[in-house]
């Protein structure tokens, strides 16, 4: 299931949320689980915080 979702996701810029995070976590610990990445990793941890991503995203893309 995972395997369809990853090859329908876009890459591309846009806002950071909740969903993407939770997105992004399932995509690691996938790699993960399948020896992919060699230990697990924690997205929110290495997630910028709202204000950091505000001061380098474009409006466009952060009005979205």
């Amino acid at each position: 299931m995972i395997d369809l979702g990853i090859s329908r996701r876009s890459y591309g810029l846009r806002a950071i949320s909740p969903d993407l995070i939770r997105e992004q976590q399932r995509i690691a610990d996938y790699f993960h689980k399948n020896g992919l990445i060699p230990k697990p990793i924690n997205i929110q941890e290495a997630t910028l915080t709202s204000e950091q991503y505000a001061a380098i995203t474009p409006p466009t893309i952060s009005q979205k």
